[in-house]
Formats: structure tokens, C-alpha cells, sequence
């Protein structure tokens, strides 16, 4: 749980707001924007059919990660209109993973989306990151159509410069101060280098529990074969909770899913 101001909430939904896929598209689990929380930051992650977007907000809170449609994150972005400072708290109550943002009286609590797959952000990121020295990416020009560009235009919340570097065949890197990270897929500035101050968000969200590594928004199966992903990282002395992948409604307390056999299979992003 942590307080933020309603502002900063809403402005980094209006950043990465744009980057959904289209209502006609085959967009199976994916239509969703995540948001994601680390102990320093809040992330919002957009993701469309070519691109992906990241914006985040310094906060202090816990590690757990949460989609949620965009028709949810639509009402919530309206209820920040008339909100000052709220509060976020990310809930297990009645087999359900919720948001609930309050301040005073005022509540709305957004449901997390059920049956998606995990959108692997972080992954991909790094890899875009670590393809800024790629021979291929010198002097290699930026190509963006007026769609694209159109898609970008949110990116500077507060009026910062929206920064575009060609990574060759990986795509565009897009940037805006310190807090926007985006990619576009393939179709030159001077400044920080492209996603630095990166690597605290970016880096892998591992802890121990009973002698194994778990990971904060990875799928894991059981015994069964039925699907779970760790929503949140447990507090001290709290048994992690895992949450169904394949029946809406369910969430169990690890000890449970390994009742019938003591064995988590990581699944593949």
C-alpha cells in the first residue's frame, strides 16, 4: 500500500494510454495495460501490434504486478479528475486480484484482468537496451509514419522532448525524460543515453521461498498441470499467494497448489 497524487496516477495512464491494440485485431490475452509496482516505482505498460510503452512514477511501495483492461484503467484515469492524493492498495479478496484506489470516503477498485498471459516488458526491453551498440544501428536512420508518431505524442507528459534512436533491425527506442521508455518496431539524439536509470525496474524480481526461487508476474504449473502466477512478492513472514491462470476466481495460498505435490514448473513467457 502507498499514497500518490491523483496527477502523477493519471499522467503516466495518459502516457502509454495510446498503445493498445485495436478492437478488430485477433489480440487474444494481451489487451490489457499492466500496471506494476517495484519498491521505487509504479509502472504503467502499454503494449499495441508494433509497439510497446513504459511510464513510472517514483512511489514506496511493494513488489506485485497487475493487468488490467483498458475499459477498467478508462474509469479509473476518470475517477483521478477529482482526486488529490489517494491511496493504492493491491488485494486478494474472494479468489480475485484487485486494485483499490481510495482517498477519504471516495473508492473505486479496479478488478485485475482474468486468463491473460504474462507480457514479458522487462525482457524485451533489456534486449532492445542491449542492442543500442549493435553495428547495425549506426548511423542507421529513424523511418516513422504519421500513425506512429501519432502514437508518441503522449510521451512527454510535461513537455519534454521526445527522443527517437534507431537500433537497427531491432526497432526505434523512444524517450522522454527520465520516466518513458518505449520501443517501435522496425519499420539518431544527443541527450541521456536511452533507458539509463533503467536497470532497477528492468532487472529481474526474484525471491526465495522454502529453498526455491519464485518471481513476481511469472506462470508456473503444478503438479496437475493447472496454470498459477505469483501476483506479488509476501511480506515478511506471509506465505506467498498464487493466483489461477486457468479459472477466474481462484487464488491459493502456495502451501495449497503444492498440497498434491511439492513442484512449481516456471513456464515460458
Amino acid at each position: 500500500m502507498f499514497t500518490i497524487k491523483a496527477p502523477d496516477l493519471a499522467a503516466i495512464l495518459d502516457r502509454v494510454a495510446p498503445h493498445c491494440f485495436q478492437t478488430d485485431d485477433d489480440t487474444g490475452d494481451l489487451d490489457v495495460l499492466v500496471l506494476d509496482c517495484t519498491p521505487g516505482h509504479l509502472h504503467a505498460v502499454g503494449c499495441g501490434d508494433r509497439t510497446i510503452a513504459v511510464a513510472r512514477t517514483s512511489v514506496k511501495g511493494d513488489e506485485w504486478t497487475a493487468p488490467v483492461g483498458y475499459n477498467d484503467a478508462a474509469a479509473l484515469r476518470g475517477w483521478l479528475d477529482c482526486s488529490d492524493h489517494i491511496t493504492v492498495e493491491h488485494i486478494i479478496s474472494d479468489g480475485h486480484q484487485k486494485l483499490r484506489f481510495t482517498e477519504g470516503p471516495a473508492e473505486i477498485t479496479v478488478p485485475a484482468a482474468s486468463h491473460v498471459g504474462r507480457l514479458p516488458w522487462r525482457a524485451l526491453l533489456r534486449l532492445a537496451l542491449g542492442a543500442r551498440n549493435h553495428p547495425l544501428a549506426v548511423d542507421c536512420p529513424v523511418q516513422l509514419n504519421a500513425d506512429d508518431l501519432a502514437l508518441w505524442g503522449n510521451a512527454g507528459a510535461v513537455g519534454e522532448p521526445i527522443e527517437f534512436r534507431s537500433l537497427g533491425p531491432v526497432g526505434t527506442m523512444v524517450t522522454a525524460g527520465v520516466d518513458f521508455l518505449g520501443l517501435q518496431a522496425p519499420y539518431t539524439w544527443d541527450g541521456p543515453t536511452p533507458g539509463e536509470g533503467w536497470s532497477c525496474s528492468l532487472r529481474t524480481r526474484l525471491f526465495l521461498f522454502a529453498g526455491a526461487f519464485l518471481e513476481v508476474g511469472a506462470r508456473y504449473a503444478d503438479h496437475t498441470g493447472t496454470g498459477w502466477v505469483v501476483p506479488a512478492r509476501p511480506g515478511p513472514d506471509e506465505e506467498p499467494m498464487l493466483v489461477s491462470a486457468d479459472y477466474a476466481a481462484v487464488a491459493l495460498p502456495i502451501s495449497q497448489v503444492l498440497a498434491g505435490g511439492n513442484l512449481l514448473i516456471r513456464l515460458p513467457d
